[in-house]
This record gives C-alpha cells, structure tokens and sequence, in this order.
C-alpha cells in the first residue's frame, strides 16, 4: 500500500513539474543570450488602423506656389537698359573694348539689366550676357510687355506721316481690313504700337486716349517712365508721343509729313498736359 502511494505521489509531481497544456520549447538555450530586438515577434502584414483621437489630422505643410515672372505678369516693372540717342552703343563679349561685338543697339533699343561691373553694364541677351559702355545708355524701368510695344514703333521709323491715316482696330475694337501700316498719324502710331506689341486696344483718337486709357494718369511730366505716353498741346490736347526715357520720345509728327522718328523732347515737354500708363492687364480700353 505505502508502494502504491510513493507511485501515485512521483506520478503527480512529474505531472505538476511540466507547463501544463504547452509543448517543449523549439528556442534553443543559447537563444536567451541574444538581444530581446531579435526574439520580438515580426510585425504585422496589414497596418492597423490608427485610434481614435479628437484632435484633428495634421496637415500637410503648404507648398509655395512658383512665382510668375515678368514674362507672364506684363504689369511687372523691372529694369531695362537703353541705348542712347547721341550714338549707336556696341554689345560686346566683354567688359573692355578689346572683347568681340556682339551685336550694336540702334536709338531706343533696349535690353534687361543685369549688373554694373565699373564704367560697363552687363546686360541679358538672347544668347547670354553681353556688356556696353555705361556713358552711352541710361537705366529705365519698364517691362517685356511695353518694350515689345516700343519695338513695334521702332521698326515703323521712317513710315510718312498721313492725317486721318487708317487705323489697325476699328471703332468697335475690331481688325480694320483697310489698314495697311505705311503711314500714320499721332494717336493711330500710338494704337498701333500698344495693339501689335502687347494686344492692348486703345482709342482711336487722342481724346479718347486719354479720356477712357485704364491706368495711372500722369500729372506731371517728371513722373514719366519709359513705355508711358503722354499728351501735348496749348490749353487743349493735340498730340500724343510716346516717352522712351533719357529725354527721347517715339513720334510722328505732321511738320514736314513726319515721319515716325526718335527726337528729343525739349519741345513737347513744355506743353506737357498729361500721361498714361495703361493697365496692361485690361485688354479693351477703346471707346
């Protein structure tokens, strides 16, 4: 009997001795020495969702949006360089006259400012950078937009000029299909260069250019810029020029039939009576 019982107590303590319900571990005993990192179980396939919270989702930093340049925004004023009326002004390779011409600036051209390095100015070129002699042109602040309208004019010197020419745009705004571009007069010229080089339509006569143009009115002759222009006359509008900065203004004139030309403008400034600067955002600015 006192057998039977020793059996029956070795039976129960081997039985209590094992984890009860579980197998033999398959780690191995050096497995404990290893970093726990190494043993912790590989995280899920699918991540889980996230709990719930009362504060709101964090936002994404705003992203700067690119800024327009002068191209895209006409009415951006930025500076130009202009050749003199005195002379015609090389553009050379570099800053020194023993460097090759590029090219030469004729009356009124102009190009985009980059720096002044001495008595030279580096200006932007199509091709890269180019340099001309700073006594022979003068810094203007104007835009793309107005120098593509002054380069329309500029490539009308010399056009005759004719009283009640034909105008580019009708009285409605529209395209005149008897406009032919050999001769002008004042307010017909000043159309012209502002429809052609940025699509701007102006009046068809002075008066309405001046009376019905979106944009900064001009009060006083000192506050012209290069692109804007301005009016003349005694007590009563009877001109329009074009101002081009450095004292010269794009015209054409009725004494000796014109024609459209680069002066001085020591005469007209005296009989200034206003200016404009047109909104170059407006499109439709005739009446």
């Amino acid at each position: 009997m006192k057998k039977r019982k020793a059996v029956f107590l070795l039976v129960v303590f081997l039985l209590f001795s094992l984890p009860f319900g579980c197998k033999e571990s398959s780690v191995s005993k050096d497995a404990e020495d290893l970093p726990p990192a190494l043993l912790a179980p590989l995280p899920p396939t699918e991540t889980p969702s996230p709990p719930c919270s009362d504060e709101p989702p964090e936002e994404a930093p705003p992203q700067e949006e690119e800024p327009l340049s002068s191209k895209s925004t006409p009415g951006e004023y930025e500076p130009y360089i202009a050749a003199c009326a005195t002379a015609n002004v090389n553009v050379r390779k570099g800053a020194g006259t023993n460097f090759a011409i590029l090219f030469t600036l004729k009356k009124g051209d102009s190009l985009p400012f980059l720096e002044k390095k001495g008595n030279w100015i580096a200006v932007k070129t199509q091709s890269g950078v180019g340099y001309l002699y700073g006594e022979y042109a003068y810094l203007a602040e104007t835009c793309s937009a107005l120098e593509k309208a002054i380069r329309a004019g500029l490539e009308k010197i010399s056009a005759p000029y004719e009283w009640g020419a034909p105008r580019i745009l009708t009285d409605k705004g529209g395209i005149n299909p008897y406009f032919t571009g050999k001769s002008f007069d004042c307010s017909s010229f000043v159309q012209y260069c502002f429809y052609v080089g940025c699509g701007i339509k102006l009046g068809n006569y002075t008066g309405s250019q001046a009376d019905h143009t979106v944009g900064e009115k001009i009060t006083s002759y000192s506050a012209l810029k290069r692109g804007d222009f301005y009016f003349t006359g005694t007590g009563k509008i009877s001109h329009v020029v074009i101002y081009l900065g450095g004292g010269l203004l794009l015209q054409t004139y009725s004494a000796n039939g014109g024609p459209v030309s680069i002066t001085t403008d020591e005469r007209w400034k005296t009989k200034f009576l206003s200016g404009r600067r047109p909104d170059l955002s407006v499109t439709e600015q005739y009446e």
